[in-house]
C-alpha cells in the first residue's frame, strides 16, 4: 500500500493579504513544483493543502519561514468524468464505514483525479475496498 500513500502538506496561514504569495514564493525559490492544492479559509486563518514534488524540502523551507506545517497521508483515484463517478467512490467508502475527512479534485481532459484523506486506521481498508471494485488508485509517483 506504500506505493499509493501520497504525502500532503497542510500549511496554516493567517487570512491576510500576502500570506499566499509568501508561501508560493518560498516554493518557487526552492524550485519545488506544486502538483495539487486546496486552500480553505475561515475568518482568521486558512489551511493550504499541498501536494508537491519534494515534500521534505518544502516542509523544511516553509517551517524555516515560520509557517506551521503538518504532513498527512492521502490517496488519489482516477475516474472517468461521468455523472455519478464521485458518488461511486464515496458510496463504496461509506459502505465500508470509512469516514472521509476531506476530499478535493481536479480534472484533466475527460478524467477526474480525486484526492481523499481518511483516518490512519481506515487508510489500508479504503484502498482495499476501492481496489475490490476496480477503482483505479493512483501511485504516488504520479505526483513526482
Amino acid at each position: 500500500m506504500e506505493r499509493y500513500t501520497i504525502k500532503q502538506l497542510s500549511v496554516f496561514l493567517e487570512n491576510k493579504k500576502g500570506e499566499l504569495i509568501e508561501i508560493t514564493s518560498i516554493l518557487a525559490d526552492e524550485e519545488i513544483s506544486i502538483k495539487s492544492l486546496l486552500l480553505v479559509d475561515s475568518t482568521d486563518f486558512g489551511i493550504l493543502r499541498l501536494i508537491v514534488e519534494s515534500t521534505e524540502r518544502a516542509k523544511t523551507a516553509l517551517s524555516a519561514a515560520g509557517f506551521t506545517v503538518r504532513e498527512n497521508q492521502v490517496f488519489a483515484v482516477k475516474m472517468k468524468d461521468r455523472i455519478g463517478s464521485f458518488n461511486t467512490v464515496v458510496k463504496k467508502l461509506s459502505q465500508m464505514d470509512i469516514n472521509i475527512s476531506y476530499t478535493y479534485a481536479y480534472k484533466e481532459q475527460d478524467v477526474g483525479v480525486l484526492i481523499f484523506k481518511v483516518g490512519k486506521k481506515d487508510f489500508r481498508n479504503a484502498l482495499q475496498a476501492l481496489q475490490e471494485v476496480e477503482i483505479e488508485i493512483i501511485e504516488k509517483d504520479f505526483f513526482a
